[in-house]
């Protein structure tokens, strides 16, 4: 500013006022004209104009114009997938009937993602239930899992050949089904062997699993035996008490479908009429639910799988993102807690009963 007041104007701010009222003169001409596409037409080119030259006025006298937006495209963050080695699908039909390696010592129910379960029976084999019983696994494409009675093996072995025979699982459930915390250890191996000896006679398949009569072993028994047979010990989560009086159908089949879940491990009992009774319903009901049945030994690999899977995805995972170690292997031997059902009355486990 001037010490007058007045603003000082550059050269080409003088320019640029010259030209704007030159324009402003033509504009009033023309709008007292009578042509009125004409003067249309001039009027956009003096507004033009004006709008130009205001801006190389500003331009020149530093003016700053306002900054341009930016038209670059947003970065694009692209997240690789995690890259895991996964081990091939298995099904209900190929999973493997051997033991895992990394095989726990008590088992009552297994980690898996999908609907497949274990059915399990007792106490046989029966001459009359089992048979009944494998008519309806047969019809349905199921296979099961039978703990069975070392005495009753030696009694009925043409059952326990079709047992085997017909794809389901031989496994030992003692030769006598006494309480195997009440025994010294030589007993208990002794009830274990003989029944183990007894199942390979009958149908030359040696046992993998052993369950103890009543759910019912000491941690040092379920060591010993671990080591000495390599059996893991497997009891369930899934119980319909079918042994209790009143024996009902409709309770095993109520019972059944409502603990069982993903990776179950079901307890019934073959020596129970009402309970082959209500196997039909049972079974039926179950794959309805979307349930497919394996049997323990399958299971067992299942989660074997679904364990090593979700350890190499966490392990993937950390290498990428923070270069941690992998984390450690599950411990072998680890189990979850279940009560053991309580040992039905002396007179329900006479020979007369279990047979």
């Amino acid at each position: 500013m001037l010490s007058g007041g007045r603003p000082q104007v550059h050269g080409h701010g003088v320019l640029a006022l010259a030209i704007r009222i030159r324009l402003g003169k033509m504009r009033a001409r023309l709008l007292t004209s009578q042509s009125h596409v004409m003067n249309r037409l001039h009027l956009h080119l003096i507004a033009t104009l004006s709008f130009v030259v205001c801006g190389f006025a500003s331009a020149q006298s530093g003016a700053t114009a306002p900054p341009a937006r930016s038209t670059a495209e947003p970065e694009v963050v692209v997240r690789r997938a995690i890259p895991v080695d996964e081990p091939v699908a298995l099904t209900p039909d190929t999973l493997p009937r051997v033991l895992p390696a990394d095989a726990k010592r008590v088992y009552n129910q297994c980690i898996v993602e999908s609907q497949v379960v274990a059915i399990t029976f007792d106490d046989g084999p029966d001459p009359v239930g089992t048979p009944r019983l494998l008519d309806m696994l047969k019809e349905r494409g199921i296979k099961a899992t039978f703990f069975l009675i070392g005495r009753s093996v030696t009694t009925w072995p043409e059952v326990v050949r079709r047992i085997a025979a017909e794809g389901h699982e031989v496994a030992n459930h003692s030769w006598s089904h006494p309480q195997l915390t009440s025994l010294r250890e030589s007993r208990v191996v002794s009830e274990l062997q003989t029944t183990h000896d007894a199942i390979v006679k009958a149908c030359g398949v040696a046992p993998l699993l052993y369950r103890p009569p009543y759910g019912a072993t000491r941690l040092s028994q379920q060591k010993m035996i671990h080591d000495r047979f390599r059996y893991p010990c497997i009891l369930w989560d899934v119980d319909p008490l079918d042994w209790q009086s009143p024996r009902s159908s409709t309770k095993v089949h109520d019972r059944v479908l409502a603990q069982t879940k993903a990776g179950s491990i079901i307890l019934c009992h073959d020596i129970h009429h009402e309970t082959v009774d209500a196997m039909p319903s049972t079974l039926d009901d179950l794959k309805a639910r979307g349930f497919q049945f394996v049997t323990v030994t399958q299971l067992i690999n299942l989660e074997s799988q679904t364990l090593a899977t979700r350890a190499a995805v966490v392990a993937a995972a950390r290498a990428q993102t923070s270069g941690a170690p992998a984390p450690p292997a599950v411990e072998a031997g680890s189990q979850l807690n279940v009560p053991a059902a309580q040992p039905p009355p002396d007179a329900a486990r006479t020979p007369e009963a279990v047979k």
